[in-house]
């Protein structure tokens, strides 16, 4: 069962709506569309869904680090450090 690439960048993106409905809230939304993705499967099934939705948010977040390149003209690498950055313990 595994989904296309475009279909998985689709669940990556209905998984960050869900998020950022209440990104500071409770994440009840979020895990409900998680949950939605990965219960009542055979848990081999849950895991390759799990990898196909790592590898949609994957391309996501290229993605949407190469939009913020052409608008801000900032690097990738350089957004990726600035993030790094307010994550530093």
């Amino acid at each position: 069962m595994w989904l296309s690439p475009a279909q998985s960048v689709r669940d990556a993106i209905g998984l960050m709506t869900a998020w950022s409905a209440q990104p500071d809230g409770p994440p009840d939304l979020l895990i409900q569309t998680l949950c939605g993705h990965l219960d009542a499967r055979p848990p081999a099934e849950a895991r390759a869904a799990a990898t196909e939705l790592l590898m949609g948010m994957t391309t996501l977040c290229g993605i949407l680090l190469a939009l913020n390149e052409e608008a801000t003209g900032l690097d990738m690498r350089a957004t990726l450090r600035e993030i790094a950055l307010q994550y530093v313990d």
